[in-house]
């Protein structure tokens, strides 16, 4: 008798131990917010820190070399180096992308090579020379909307594709890459002055169109401003169109003078700005673990 009744207060104990352990463990588990964690949220958390301490990146400028581990206020991997006496931070989200563009530019990937893996493919027409010094980046607000951008593209001095970007990121809400426009053989970009973008399309022959863009609020999508035509094909002696849109079709275009079509052309051109891009051959990619 005296045994059952040991017994049951045995059980009755451990149960209650359970109990409060359930208790305990729920509202250990809470957020401030009183959301509950999952075990997948905490394991993707763990996983995040412990890559967030591992991710460096290295860039060699002037001779020097700058490491930064992973900043615990971001999200991303930072790097910062010294370029002309001005700090230059590089977030980790865009790592990636200028360890594919050190990749292509060593390994001299061809067109298929590029496309596959997200890089211009006007790359394999900028291998003359030392290619690692024939393109750059650059990383800073461009359209000064409070976000940092990436943007690849031809370095000053390079005779191909002159002033060229060849691909452009800005971040989107998450803090990940977004690519807002990428240049390819015949149809390329440019910076020009007043925080826009031109883009230059040609089929080296008897068609070339220049369009003027701005940038939208958040910096992710390109909104087009202004458009000019030299369309041949339509107008041999009188080619000049000034484009409403950009459908490439001069039926729906305002015709102007050869004289007013080549300078607006020429004003295109010189409002061209040539970025200060880093060149590739002092970036050192982060090893992928």
């Amino acid at each position: 008798m005296k045994r059952n009744v040991k017994m049951k207060i045995l059980i009755a104990v451990v149960f209650a131990i359970l109990i409060l352990a359930l208790i305990a463990g729920f509202f250990m588990n809470r957020r401030g917010d009183g959301e509950v964690r999952s075990a997948y949220d905490y394991a993707r958390k763990t996983t995040v820190s412990a890559t967030k301490k591992a991710e460096k990146t290295t860039v060699k400028e002037s001779g020097k070399t700058t490491k930064k581990a992973n900043s615990k206020k971001s999200d991303t991997a930072t790097t910062t180096l010294k370029k002309s006496q001005k700090k230059v931070t590089i977030p980790g989200t865009y790592v990636g992308i200028l360890n594919d563009y050190k990749e292509a530019l060593t390994k001299k990937w061809g067109n298929q090579a590029c496309l596959q893996n997200g890089v211009s493919n006007v790359l394999p027409e900028l291998y003359e020379g030392t290619p690692l010094e024939n393109v750059g980046f650059w990383v800073g607000d461009y359209n000064g909307d409070g976000t940092t951008d990436l943007i690849i593209g031809v370095v000053d001095g390079y005779s191909h594709y002159p002033y060229a970007i060849l691909d452009y990121y800005t971040m989107d809400n998450n803090k990940q890459a977004y690519n807002v426009f990428q240049s390819q053989p015949k149809d390329y970009f440019s910076a020009i002055s007043g925080k826009r973008i031109m883009e230059k399309i040609s089929d080296n022959k008897e068609f070339t169109a220049w369009y003027l863009y701005g940038l939208n609020s958040n910096g992710m999508a390109l909104t087009f401003k202004e458009g000019l035509l030299r369309d041949q094909y339509a107008n041999k002696k009188n080619p000049w169109y000034k484009a409403d849109d950009m459908d490439g079709n001069t039926k729906n275009d305002t015709k102007v003078s050869n004289d007013a079509g080549k300078k607006r052309q020429k004003q295109f051109d010189n409002a061209r700005v040539q970025l200060e891009f880093i060149q590739f051959s002092k970036f050192n990619p982060v090893a992928k673990k």
